[in-house]
C-alpha cells in the first residue's frame, strides 16, 4: 500500500474545523433532539400550517383573520364584516365585524354617493346606502342623475355569460333588516322573454330570501316567493353524523357560514294578476316580515299573506327568520334550460348584441321592525381596535418564542437548545484538538526517521544491484 502523506489529513481537518468554527452554536430547524419549527405548539400560535379554515381545520390566527368560503384571509379593513360573508364560528375571536343593523331610509335617488362598487365597500353602513354586486364586471347598475332614478340594465355586449346569455346587475343594502316592512316604487324592465326584474330581501350566505319576480311570460303577472333553509326532519341525525366527518372543502355547500349542516332551500311560490302592465307603469311592491307573517302588496292591494303557524309543518320550515338585505336585481334566465320556461323563453339581444333590457326604480322605503339599533353608532372601529390588539400579542408571543423566552417556551425546550449546543460544541473543539495534534506531530517530525527510511532503501538498491 502506498503511504498517505499526513498533509492530507491534516488539511482536510483543519477545513472541517473552520466550517464548524462558523456554525452557529443554536438551535436551528431539524435540530438532534428537538422537533422542527412546526411542531402542534407553534403552529397553534404563530403559523398555520394551511389557510384552510372550518369545522376541521382551527380558528384563523390574528394575522389573517377572517374565515370566508373555507380559507383564512384579510381585507382592506384587515378583519372581514359578517355582511360580505365573514364566518364567525371559524374565524378570529375578533376577525368579523358585526352585521350592520336596520335603519328607516327613503332613498328618491337624488345623491350619487347612495350607490358604491363593493369592491368599495368595507363593511361600513356609513359608506353608502348600497352597493353594486357586480360592478367590477359591467357598470350596469347607476344613478341617474338627470331623471333621478336608478337604472339597472342587462346586455350581452361586453359580458356573456357561460349559458350565453346577456349580463345583468344587482344593488344591495348594506345594511341587513331583521323584520320591518320594505317596498320599492319601479318599472319591470323584463320588456321581453327571458329577463327577469326582482325586488326582494335576501340572505346570500343561506339562501334565504322573500321575493316579487316579474317575468318576460307575462307582464302582468308577479311571482311571490319565499325560500327557508330547512334541515331534513329525517335525516337530523345522519346530517349531525356527517357533518362531524366531511371534508368542508370538498363539500361547502354542506356547511353554510352559520354552521347549520345538511340543509335544503324549500321554495313557496306562488302567481297574481296585476291590474296593469309592470313593463308600462311605475308599481309599488311591498314586504311586510315579521315573526308572525310575511305579506305582499301591490300599490296597496293585498296580494298574499303566510301565517307562520300555518309555515311550520312537516313539509315546511316555517318563515325566514335570519336578518336579510334588501335587493334590486335585474337578470337573463332565458338561456338556461332550468329557467328558460319559467322566464317566458331564449332571451333575444338583436343581430348586433346591442339590444338592452332596463329596470327603472324610483324610490325604495324601508322601515325597520326595531329603528333603535341601527341608529346607534357603527361598531367597526372599536372591533378594529379589538384586532389590533389581538394582532399585537400575538406578534409579542411570537418574538418570545423565537428568542426562547421563559413566556413562550417551557423548560423541556431550553433543555433540548442546551443539550443541541454541548453537542455541536464539543465536535467542534474534538476536530479543532485533532488538528493542533496533527499538525504539531507534523511539525516535529523527527528529520533522523527521514535519513533512516533512505538509508533502507538505499541498502535495498544495492542488495539488489550485487546479489550475494
Amino acid at each position: 500500500m502506498k503511504n498517505i502523506p499526513l498533509s492530507l489529513p491534516l488539511f482536510l481537518l483543519l477545513n472541517l474545523s473552520l466550517a464548524l468554527w462558523t456554525l452557529e452554536t443554536q438551535l436551528v430547524e431539524g435540530s438532534f433532539f428537538g422537533r422542527n419549527n412546526h411542531d402542534h405548539h407553534s403552529n397553534s400560535v404563530t403559523t398555520r400550517e394551511s389557510s384552510y379554515c372550518g369545522s376541521r381545520h382551527m380558528p384563523c390566527p390574528a394575522a389573517e383573520p377572517c374565515c370566508n368560503n373555507g380559507t383564512c384571509h384579510t381585507t382592506s379593513m384587515e378583519a372581514c364584516p359578517i355582511s360580505l360573508g365573514c364566518n364567525p364560528t371559524h374565524s378570529h375571536p375578533e376577525g368579523c365585524f358585526p352585521l350592520p343593523a336596520c335603519r328607516n331610509i327613503k332613498d328618491n335617488f337624488k345623491q350619487a354617493d347612495l350607490l358604491i362598487p363593493k369592491y368599495e365597500f368595507t363593511g361600513d353602513p356609513n359608506q353608502a346606502h348600497w352597493f353594486s354586486n357586480y360592478h367590477h364586471i359591467a357598470p350596469y347598475a347607476k344613478i341617474d342623475h338627470h331623471q333621478n332614478k336608478l337604472l339597472l340594465r342587462t346586455r350581452r355586449d361586453m359580458v356573456k355569460t357561460h349559458s350565453g346569455g346577456g349580463f345583468g346587475a344587482t344593488i344591495s343594502s348594506t345594511r341587513w333588516n331583521k323584520y320591518g316592512t320594505f317596498s320599492a316604487k319601479l318599472k319591470s324592465g323584463s320588456t321581453g322573454p327571458g329577463i327577469v326584474t326582482a325586488f326582494l330581501l335576501s340572505n346570500p350566505a343561506l339562501g334565504e330570501e322573500i321575493s316579487f319576480e316579474l317575468t318576460g311570460k307575462n307582464p302582468k303577472k308577479v311571482v311571490t316567493n319565499y325560500y327557508r333553509r330547512v334541515q331534513h326532519p329525517a335525516e337530523d341525525d345522519l346530517a349531525r353524523d356527517r357533518h362531524t366527518h366531511h371534508d368542508d372543502m370538498s363539500h361547502p355547500s354542506h356547511e353554510h357560514p352559520y354552521g347549520r349542516p345538511y340543509s335544503r332551500l324549500e321554495s313557496h311560490e306562488e302567481t297574481f294578476d296585476l291590474k296593469k302592465d309592470s313593463t308600462k307603469h311605475e308599481m309599488v311592491y311591498k314586504i311586510e316580515w315579521n315573526e308572525k307573517m310575511i305579506r305582499w302588496s301591490v300599490d296597496g292591494k293585498v296580494l298574499r299573506t303566510v301565517y307562520a303557524k300555518d309555515a311550520v309543518t312537516a313539509s315546511k320550515g316555517g318563515l325566514p327568520e335570519n336578518a336579510m338585505q334588501v335587493q334590486l336585481t335585474i337578470w337573463d334566465a332565458g338561456h338556461n334550460p332550468e329557467t328558460m320556461e319559467w322566464a317566458g323563453g331564449k332571451t333575444e339581444y338583436g343581430a348586433d348584441n346591442l339590444d338592452e333590457y332596463v329596470a327603472i326604480v324610483d324610490s325604495i322605503e324601508i322601515a325597520c321592525k326595531d329603528p333603535k339599533e341601527g341608529n346607534k353608532p357603527w361598531p367597526g372601529p372599536e372591533a378594529m381596535k379589538r384586532l389590533k390588539r389581538a394582532q399585537k400579542e400575538q406578534e409579542k408571543l411570537s418574538r418570545r418564542m423565537s428568542r426562547g423566552g421563559s413566556e413562550g417556551r417551557g423548560f423541556m425546550a431550553k433543555l433540548v437548545d442546551m443539550c443541541n449546543t454541548a453537542l455541536l460544541s464539543l465536535i467542534k473543539w474534538t476536530f479543532v484538538v485533532l488538528s493542533i495534534v496533527c499538525g504539531a506531530a507534523y511539525l516535529t517530525e523527527p528529520t533522523g526517521k527521514k535519513a533512516t527510511v533512505e538509508s533502507a532503501s538505499l541498502h535495498r538498491r544495492n542488495l539488489a544491484a550485487y546479489p550475494s
